[in-house]
């Protein structure tokens, strides 16, 4: 399940910029949107290995962030394909989307509340335990 359409995408980015990251041929003048869903396909897959951890997949009611998180990581996916532009913003885009996930799977930033007004619904053998930490691990008790 993709959490962006080729129209989301269309609606965030400049048109010049979808054209030249989806097309060969610089004479081309319209987005390619099977390349950009390809993007978005490889985005989405890219997160659920994220949420996979914490959440019950494929998600019910998919929050909104998720949209613009896919958008971007699709973005800079299609931009690191073109050597010949600059990837600093997208690179940028991209770290900030991947830090936001790495925060939703160890459970310190939700997701947000979806369409229905409920919070996303945590996979129930993701639940952690909190306590203290751990004097005797594999580690400390390596030689005996």
């Amino acid at each position: 399940m993709s959490y962006a359409t080729p129209q989301d995408i269309i609606n965030r980015y400049p048109n010049r910029d979808l054209v030249q990251l989806t097309n060969e041929d610089p004479t081309v003048t319209t987005v390619n949107t099977t390349v950009l869903q390809q993007a978005l396909d490889d985005a989405s897959v890219e997160i659920d290995g994220y949420l996979g951890g914490r959440f019950a997949l494929p998600l019910t009611d998919v929050p909104e962030v998720l949209n613009r998180l896919a958008c971007d990581v699709a973005i800079y996916r299609l931009q690191s394909l073109r050597p010949i532009h600059d990837l600093a913003d997208a690179r940028r885009r991209y770290n900030d989307a991947l830090l936001m996930l790495r925060k939703v799977a160890a459970g310190e930033m939700t997701l947000g509340v979806g369409a229905d007004g409920q919070e996303t619904a945590i996979a129930r053998d993701a639940e952690r335990i909190i306590g203290p930490v751990r004097i005797f691990t594999r580690k400390t008790m390596r030689g005996f």
